[in-house]
């Protein structure tokens, strides 16, 4: 199942890298390539399609080319008209509301009289410096945005003369360049793009390192195969089907988080009203970028934390820390190899799985995360247990919490304080499990030792 799943991901990541690569490919190797300087001489047409960069010298008249989507009283795109002397023809100019302050002063200067501009002296000379764009010079199409041009040079506020709209009038073709874009694709949605395009390729390969790696049920490295170790290996029976159902629901929820991302981003961008081709190439790249980064997290944490092998290492390290004499531990581990299934438990919740085993001197309980416990039942003199709950801040959002205890001191403890085997469920109906065989391995002591609580 999980080599379906990488290769279903790896398929999907290297399918976006190619969706983004055809979409915007071209346009992202202009934009690295860097713009083509208007050449003397060479007119317009010629230019067509292609990724320039230009001084504006003479706008002559402005409009609003686009207001933000939802809101009509702020802008988002003014439009220039600008007059070139020296082909002698005119387009459109589209600039990022944010620069409107310098283009203004720059269609001010030049349309001053000369009287106006001799008084103004080295200010004039400052406001009437040409201002550099680069973008692609694209052919207007349909007769609504020519009109809107002409409108625009015949208002009132424009600064064009007669001669300048009788030759704009009879222009034939008009041109458009847009501003830091490169064929209607801004550079910043260029370079998400990229990233994009990036992000999923080295996920590709992610996933196909993930598929090349063999798996199996190696057993627990370099350890020798001792009674401890034996009893461990024998606990795959539970752990290896758990780990498994464990790594298909994180799969799933990758799935999910990738396609959730890539959908509300799309979505938003549809919502706030942008176009469908900036959708394409903001919107949508976004919510790749979010959901494969976070589908690759959630996937290789799973692989690395629902290993069987590294847990079942985990368990061991941790009934060395409970046992540190190796004799007592193998004999406790020989006892337990002996202990008949009658005495074990096996409780699962959504997010672990407990496995008890309590055999007459010693009682083991291992969780999938990897904890072990071990309690030495001669010396138990007491059990209780309790519930804990509460809340902690994560962020701005407080996160409730609720677990379970159970708690073991012995008869002859050097420990000052807290109990010597201290065991946390998650849910209480694991803790009321062990609690039930630890009752009913006591017998007649049970009542004596086990104190009330919510067992």
């Amino acid at each position: 199942m999980k080599k379906q799943i990488y290769l279903g991901m790896a398929i999907f990541a290297l399918a976006v890298a190619v969706f983004f690569c055809v979409l915007t490919g071209r346009q992202f190797l202009s934009l690295m390539a860097g713009p083509n300087a208007v050449t003397d001489g060479v007119p317009l047409e010629q230019m067509e399609g292609q990724y320039i960069t230009y001084s504006v010298a003479h706008p002559v008249a402005s409009f609003v080319e686009e207001y933000y989507s939802g809101d009509e009283d702020r802008v988002r795109r003014m439009a220039y008209i600008i007059y070139d002397e020296e082909h002698q023809t005119f387009f459109k100019l589209i600039v990022s509301e944010k620069h409107k302050g310098t283009f203004d002063t720059l269609m001010r200067a030049v349309n001053r009289s000369q009287e106006l501009k001799d008084s103004w002296g080295d200010m004039q000379a400052s406001e009437e410096r040409p201002v550099e764009v680069a973008g692609s010079l694209r052919l207007v199409e349909g007769s609504e945005p020519i009109l809107q041009i002409v409108d625009a040079l015949m208002g009132e506020d424009s600064y064009s003369t007669a001669e300048m709209n009788e030759l704009a009038l009879s222009q034939i073709g008009w041109y458009v360049l847009e501003d830091q874009t490169v064929a209607g694709i801004p550079f910043l949605n260029l370079r998400i793009c990229a990233i994009a395009i990036g992000i999923s390729l080295l996920t590709f390969l992610i996933y196909l390192l993930l598929l090349a790696k063999k798996s199996g049920a190696a057993a627990m490295g370099s350890y020798s195969k001792d009674v401890v170790t034996q009893l461990l290996e024998r606990q795959r029976a539970w752990l290896v089907p758990w780990c498994e159902r464990a790594g298909t629901k994180q799969s799933g929820m990758a799935i999910l988080f990738l396609a959730g991302a890539m959908a509300a981003l799309t979505a938003l961008g549809l919502f706030v009203g942008y176009s469908m081709e900036n959708v394409m190439t903001c919107h949508l790249p976004m919510g790749s970028i979010i959901g494969e980064l976070g589908a690759i997290v959630l996937l290789t944490g799973a692989k690395f934390s629902l290993n069987p092998d590294k847990l079942l290492k985990s368990c061991l390290k941790n009934l060395e820390r409970a046992l540190p004499a190796r004799a007592e531990r193998e004999q406790a581990a020989r006892e337990l190899l002996d202990t008949s299934r009658e005495w074990a438990i096996l409780e699962t919740s959504k997010e672990n799985i407990w496995y008890g085993l309590a055999g007459e001197h010693y009682w083991m309980i291992l969780a999938g995360s990897g904890m072990a416990f071990v309690a030495e039942a001669d010396r138990i003199g007491r059990i209780t247990s309790d519930t804990i709950s509460g809340q902690f801040r994560s962020g701005k959002v407080r996160v409730n919490y609720t677990y379970y205890i159970v708690q073991i001191y012995y008869k002859d403890s050097t420990k000052k304080k807290g109990p010597d085997v201290e065991i946390n469920f998650d849910t209480e109906a694991a803790a009321g499990q062990f609690l039930l065989l630890a009752r009913k391995r006591l017998g007649n002591r049970a009542d004596e030792i086990i104190y009330k609580g919510w067992r």
